[in-house]
């Protein structure tokens, strides 16, 4: 949940700019507001769902001292991109005064981890409510994208939005490998200190190669 950190102060920036637009009746600026929203949400989810996958088991043992929370927490990695798109997005509906609506999905997909809670747990243990977390996010940013779309005509771009950016993952961990495998620099530091060292320089591989792709794209 830490990287939520970054897409909830977002989200209370997103809310009375999204307000005043709409206020002006200046539809470009929402529908502008939206996709710029939807693209560095699923940027930062994707980054973290190869942070927390590669990095999970290093996590769980230096943070938690326990491995099962590095299993826990690669299985969450693939809640991020959901997690960040239903808040900024729950926070642009509510700017456009659909608050009810944000009211009523929050309910359905808390309906629905509850429905994992009441019958998966029972079956499957503590996957159950982690596999409930995934799927209730997923419900939940479907809905709210869903609810935008109807109100605002704003652009979405598959292969800019996704693949892009998952394709450039590959690449950074492909350079972090390269790079890592000859030399270490880091190792003997700790694990804790070790390991955050590594995901800022997976991160810094990550957004370099997004900024040098998106300069090429401007000229």
């Amino acid at each position: 949940m830490f990287p939520s950190a970054i897409t909830n102060s977002m989200a209370v920036l997103l809310l009375p700019t999204v307000a005043e637009a709409q206020a002006d009746g200046n539809e470009s600026r929402i529908a502008q507001t939206i996709s710029v929203s939807l693209r560095y949400s699923l940027y930062m989810g994707i980054l973290c769902i190869g942070v927390f996958t590669l990095f999970g088991a290093e996590l769980g043992v230096s943070v938690f001292k326990d491995p099962s929370a590095g299993t826990f927490m690669q299985i969450l990695a693939w809640l991020c991109p959901f997690l960040y798109l239903a808040t900024t997005m729950g926070s642009i509906l509510n700017g456009l005064g659909k608050t009810t609506t944000t009211f009523l999905q929050n309910i359905t997909a808390l309906i629905l981890r509850l429905a994992f809670v009441l019958i998966g747990i029972p079956r499957f243990g503590i996957m159950a409510y982690l596999w409930g977390m995934l799927a209730s996010e997923l419900l939940l940013a479907f809905l709210h994208l869903a609810s935008l779309k109807r109100l605002v005509s704003f652009s979405w771009d598959a292969m800019e939005m996704i693949a892009k950016p998952a394709a450039l993952l590959i690449i950074s961990i492909g350079i972090y490998y390269a790079v890592f495998s000859f030399w270490d620099g880091f190792d003997g530091l700790g694990l804790f200190l070790s390991t955050a060292l590594h995901i800022g320089v997976l991160c810094i591989c990550y957004g370099g190669l997004l900024v040098v792709f998106h300069l090429a794209k401007r000229n």
